[in-house]
């Protein structure tokens, strides 16, 4: 049992010494919204499949009838697929203009079914295609170091 403990304990350590800190960067897009991704850990991403936090601070507090306040942010965390360009929102939090969470939703589905792991297309010239254009330009360049 000791050693069971010990073990559990070393493991806990190593994983939540591990936490990368956030470095966001800016999305460029047409819109008065301001768009950033977290781009930490992100260029040890491989194969077709890409996490990523996306932080958007409207310009304009936006409204959601299930949310009495406004909301000022809104952080997405996308699971994007370059070879289908498809991609889902696994989780959304929403903030107030003082970073206050309104609310949370986790949309993350257990299944390797691509019918069902991917909602929506990724469009030329959306936000999303910038956010998984701008994921594969930091890949690539750690690549090439």
């Amino acid at each position: 049992m000791k050693t069971f403990l010990l073990i559990t304990f070393i493991f806990t350590n190593i994983i939540f010494s591990q936490k990368m800190k956030e470095n966001w960067v800016p999305i460029a897009t047409k819109g008065s919204d301001k768009v950033y991704i977290d781009i930490a850990g992100l260029e040890n991403f491989t194969g077709d499949d890409i996490f990523v936090w996306a932080l958007t601070e409207h310009a304009t507090p936006i409204t959601i009838e299930s949310i009495e306040s406004k909301i000022s942010k809104t952080k997405s965390y996308y699971l994007l697929n370059k070879r289908l360009m498809k991609y889902s929102i696994l989780y959304i939090i929403y903030y107030d203009n003082a970073n206050n969470v309104l609310a949370s939703y986790d949309y993350n589905r257990n299944t390797n079914v691509e019918v069902y792991q991917y909602n929506y297309p990724i469009w030329e010239n959306t936000v999303e295609y910038k956010i998984l254009k701008k994921c594969l330009e930091i890949i690539d360049k750690a690549k090439s170091k």
